[in-house]
């Protein structure tokens, strides 16, 4: 096989297919029991087992960019329904989550006098969903805002549920309501209608009954916050062990501020380090938008034939997708980003023989290939830390891995594609790659 050929035969799993790995981890066993051979280590021929980008017709395939995390006047954002999506759309974007919290009632802004009444949303009219107001703002057009279809994109019926560790519902309509916890939730608990305690694998066992996706929520947030608590590492480790990933996809890697940015990166690459190759955790980029005028520039990328929200659940499955940030803010209320600083991902070749992956990219300064860190131990509170354990290593640098041949290669490897530009840094990120010991 020559070096630029695609092996566009393969799957995310190796020589299982999409269903068959997707069918074992939703059944709560793990697909590394199906795959051959043993987990690879540092040294040693690897087997490239997991291949989110396997399929891609690089060619064909639209790049759609998605916000996933948005707020709005329904919940505790700042701009109505209609402005969000519109603001949006004018930037380039395809795919749009509305996930305005399932505690807040609409027009918080209002309540905690940071806007004026006059700017209050009047939605939802009456009669209010079963669920309100923990309801999911969606459809967007029960919220004075044209359809999806009306705008061309894909709209994905979003809700943040926010009691405990805060968690992005996605395809579903699932929400804790606001009745059963009283006016000092969420940070006194929450309860369901027989007064049992729900925690955070209640509230996504509760997603998953739904058919819908979840993804865990910026987990660097400062303690200093009394909406938030900082969890330990093996609090992230046993709900990932606990929950499928037909359901738990993944972990929003790129929202918090730039301070966090250890704290959060070094997360999912000592979660990689125990999960891969037999359990993908999925990387996703958020800007957690509440206000138009200082949005943060993160946002997730999806390799589709078509920008729909069928084609969006399955990419979000099997990982095809990047995601990227920035040091800068926007103000969408006045300008429309400048997309090209971002280095962009233009095809993933591999060649299974060479034992080679190859990254065509534009407006990349440099790629970095990146593996496990160098212990799994923390190094610090994580309480009071941003950088309470090891992040990951590069291993690498340069467009093409030979991971036959590069030592230090674990049992995953991840790329960061970075360009420097205007005082700025703006990079991307590959979802990981996994490896079995041959």
């Amino acid at each position: 096989m020559k070096r630029s050929q695609v092996r566009s035969d393969s799957h995310p799993y190796g020589a299982l297919t999409r269903r068959e790995a997707l069918k074992a981890l939703g059944a709560g066993v793990a697909a590394w029991a199906l795959l051959p051979g043993k987990k690879a280590g540092a040294d040693g021929a690897r087997t490239l087992a997991v291949n989110p980008y396997a399929g891609i017709d690089w060619q064909r395939a639209a790049r759609s960019r998605a916000a996933l995390h948005l707020h709005t006047l329904q919940s505790d954002g700042y701009q109505m329904v209609e402005e969000v999506v519109l603001a949006y759309r004018r930037a380039g974007y395809e795919i749009l989550s509305i996930t305005d919290h399932d505690w807040n009632r609409p027009n918080a802004r209002i309540e905690w006098n940071q806007l004026p009444p006059e700017a209050a949303s009047p939605y939802p009219k009456e009669p209010y969903p079963e669920n309100y107001p923990a309801n999911p703002t969606w459809p967007w057009t029960d919220y004075g805002c044209p359809s999806p279809d009306e705008l061309g994109m894909a709209g994905i019926q979003g809700n943040e549920l926010t009691f405990r560790h805060h968690i992005n519902s996605y395809f579903s309509d699932y929400g804790v309501w606001y009745e059963r916890t009283g006016g000092s939730a969420p940070y006194g608990g929450i309860v369901d209608a027989e007064g049992n305690e729900i925690w955070e694998d209640d509230q996504l066992e509760g997603i998953r009954a739904k058919q819908g996706l979840a993804i865990l929520n910026h987990p660097g947030v400062s303690d200093e916050h009394a909406w938030w608590e900082r969890k330990p590492l093996d609090w992230y480790v046993e709900r990932y062990r606990k929950n499928p990933a037909d359901c738990l996809v993944g972990i929003e890697v790129t929202n918090c501020a730039q301070q966090y940015r250890a704290y959060d990166e070094g997360l999912w690459d000592q979660l990689l380090a125990r999960f891969m190759p037999q359990r993908p955790i999925w990387g996703f980029g958020t800007d957690d938008m509440h206000n138009l005028e200082n949005a943060r520039q993160s946002f997730t990328t999806f390799f589709l034939d078509a920008p729909t929200s069928t084609n969006v659940r399955r990419a979000m499955l099997s990982g095809a997708f990047c995601f990227s940030s920035s040091t800068r803010e926007v103000n969408y209320r006045v300008e429309t980003p400048q997309l090209d600083v971002f280095p962009k991902l233009l095809a993933v070749v591999t060649d299974t023989e060479e034992g080679l992956i190859t990254l065509r990219t534009k407006h990349c300064d440099e790629v970095r290939w990146i593996s496990a860190p160098e212990s799994l131990e923390p190094v610090a509170d994580y309480r009071t830390s941003d950088s309470p354990w090891p992040g990951g290593r590069v291993v690498h640098v340069g467009d093409a891995l030979e991971y036959q041949a590069t030592p230090g290669i674990g049992s995953y490897v991840r790329a960061e594609l970075v360009r420097e530009e205007g005082g700025h840094v703006h990079r991307t990120f590959t979802n990981p790659f996994g490896f079995a010991a041959e």
